[in-house]
């Protein structure tokens, strides 16, 4: 079973708040996950999926398309003046991100 503080280092990597019984409730639905891919990967050790199989031979293959130049939606500067807010050359956006979010 995954113990409370395994799921409290989970929440916190995630940022998340969680009572005790959420922790709780985490803690039990992790542990059924983790035991039910347990017992799939025991059926199916040693053993390959289908699609592997058809890896190994000529059946996979990548297919790409040629690289050609096409249509462009429009010269450069109707395409700058349809953004609804713009500084020069670029679109502004909203900030969604705080400077201080990654240092913990």
């Amino acid at each position: 079973m995954i113990s409370i503080e395994e799921i409290r280092n989970l929440s916190a990597l995630a940022r998340l708040t969680l009572t005790p019984a959420e922790e709780e409730a985490l803690s039990k639905d992790i542990s059924n996950i983790l035991d039910y891919v347990g017992q799939v990967s025991a059926v199916t050790d040693g053993r390959r999926a289908p699609s592997a199989a058809a890896a190994d031979g000529a059946l996979l293959r990548n297919v790409m398309r040629d690289d050609i130049p096409t249509k462009t939606l429009g010269d450069r500067e109707s395409l700058l003046n349809a953004f609804p807010k713009r500084e020069g050359d670029f679109n502004v956006v909203r900030k969604i991100l705080d400077k201080d979010a990654g240092a913990q």
